[in-house]
């Protein structure tokens, strides 16, 4: 028996019919079949999942206890796995301070790069770049490229009391826990209509600097202070950064927050000395708003023409770390991406290759990638890029498991499994698992005949052979 392949043996997770089979590692292994036949259930659900099982049971108590507990898959025995990786389209975060720039680590060293050779030299740490430091973020818009502010013609019903719900966001309504507070706090008229107020009770009421109350007078049985409600609102959104998508804080936002550029730092997110310092007549601020494949072009030429010994010292290094990530995201096909654009905002197929290019710089060996479809929303003609970023993963000393459809990306495989027949509980069962292990990835013209795979999606026929 050799530890070169997972041995899996009676699996019965969901809808599998004990299934028995023997994967080998450091390969390109694709696993096929109709939606619904059981591919998932294999990869995903029975040998991704006993994986991290057993790597977070070798983690601390104390790490542990903050980690998901996940339950064993139904399998009688899993050898010789190894640490897995899910790359799927599951968007990167909904933060909306983290960025293109920041999720692949090019912020990083491109700040770095400034730091050293930006002109005028200004000796500045790299930190002094950043729109997430208080060093180098904007600070009018903390860093967020654009302000936030509350409609207040929205925001409240000025016929109404306090007491009869005059403010209008869903935190406030009515017997909500703030409302409650609020009423307690004893320095405002609760029964007043707010049409009746004065500037300085609205503002008091709105605007207010934090003002501590008195427990003896609130009826609170802790001390509290009052924050102007609009002022924390606000604030909450900026320092948050969130972006929500919860129902109520969803319609929220849409219905009494506005949006617009920042006026001080004209959406760069960076301070007016952080955007002084230029290299080859850009500023940080630019390279962060030029696609991907622009910033690439701009940084090999500058390689290039870095003539100065001692800059060229401090430079080159940084340079070849920036180029070569940039060239496995033009490659993947997101190059037209900013390195300003918010993961929030990017689809799930672009998540996806993101995160691949990204795997790319990890120097750890013999782990199992585990991709979920990566060929959606991908361009047929990009297929062979993705392929050449699988071979990379694989050339690394990985194992590269990949769900797929695509015949492209199939015939690229070393090895296939293939579930089935059908859907559901006609589904579950072991086809058929065919392979050649010393072919090339990427060599589809001479193709073994025994790398037959049993494929509905392929030929209506139900089995698709491959070349005599």
């Amino acid at each position: 028996m050799t530890t070169n392949n997972i041995i899996i043996k009676n699996a019965h997770t969901n809808n599998l019919k004990n299934v028995d089979v023997e994967l080998p590692k450091h390969s390109i292994v694709v696993f096929t079949g109709v939606s619904g036949s059981g591919k998932s259930s294999l990869l995903f659900d029975t040998i991704y999942t006993e994986a991290q099982r057993q790597l977070i049971e070798t983690f601390s108590s104390f790490a542990r206890a903050r980690l998901p507990k996940l339950s064993r898959p139904d399998v009688d025995e899993i050898k010789h796995l190894s640490t897995p990786i899910v790359i799927d389209q599951k968007k990167m975060g909904n933060n909306l301070r983290s960025t293109v720039g920041t999720a692949t680590e090019l912020a990083t060293y491109i700040r770095l790069l400034y730091s050293r050779i930006g002109q005028p030299m200004l000796h500045l740490p790299s930190l002094a770049f950043s729109f997430n430091h208080p060093e180098g973020m904007c600070p009018h818009c903390q860093g967020l490229g654009k302000e936030v502010k509350i409609d207040i013609n929205l925001f409240l019903d000025k016929e109404k009391s306090l007491r009869e719900g005059a403010l209008l966001h869903p935190n406030y309504k009515q017997n909500s826990y703030l409302l409650k507070e609020l009423l307690k706090y004893g320095i405002f008229d609760n029964d007043k209509p707010l049409k009746d107020w004065s500037e300085e009770e609205l503002h008091k009421l709105l605007y207010s600097e934090p003002i501590d109350l008195d427990k003896s007078k609130t009826g609170l049985s802790y001390n509290r202070y009052h924050e102007g409600i609009i002022t924390k609102l606000e604030r909450g959104i900026i320092e948050k950064a969130i972006d929500e998508k919860g129902q109520d804080e969803q319609q929220a936002r849409d219905k009494f927050f506005t949006y617009r550029v920042c006026e001080h730092c004209h959406g760069s997110r960076i301070n007016e000395r952080a955007r002084s310092v230029k290299i080859g007549e850009k500023s940080i601020d630019q390279i962060f708003n030029m696609e991907l494949s622009d910033v690439w072009e701009f940084f090999k030429q500058m390689e290039s023409r870095v003539e100065d010994e001692k800059v060229r010292q401090m430079a080159v290094p940084i340079l070849r770390k920036i180029n070569y990530t940039l060239s496995q995201l033009v490659n993947i096909g997101v190059g037209y991406l900013s390195l300003n654009r918010p993961v929030s905002t990017l689809s799930g197929g672009e998540s996806q290759r993101v995160k691949m290019a990204r795997q790319l710089d990890c120097d750890l060996t013999d782990l199992i990638y585990v991709l979920d479809e990566p060929s959606i929303g991908l361009h047929p003609r990009d297929n062979e890029r993705l392929i050449d970023l699988m071979i990379g993963l694989r050339d690394r000393g990985n194992s590269v498991f990949v769900v797929e459809h695509d015949p492209d990306i199939i015939l690229s495989a070393e090895w296939a499994v293939d579930m089935g027949p059908k859907a559901g509980s006609k589904g579950g069962l072991y086809l058929a698992s065919r392979g050649h292990r010393h072919r090339p990835a990427a060599d589809r013209t001479n193709i073994p005949r025994e790398y037959c795979i049993i494929h509905r999606h392929l030929q209506s026929s139900s089995t698709f052979l491959c070349p005599s």
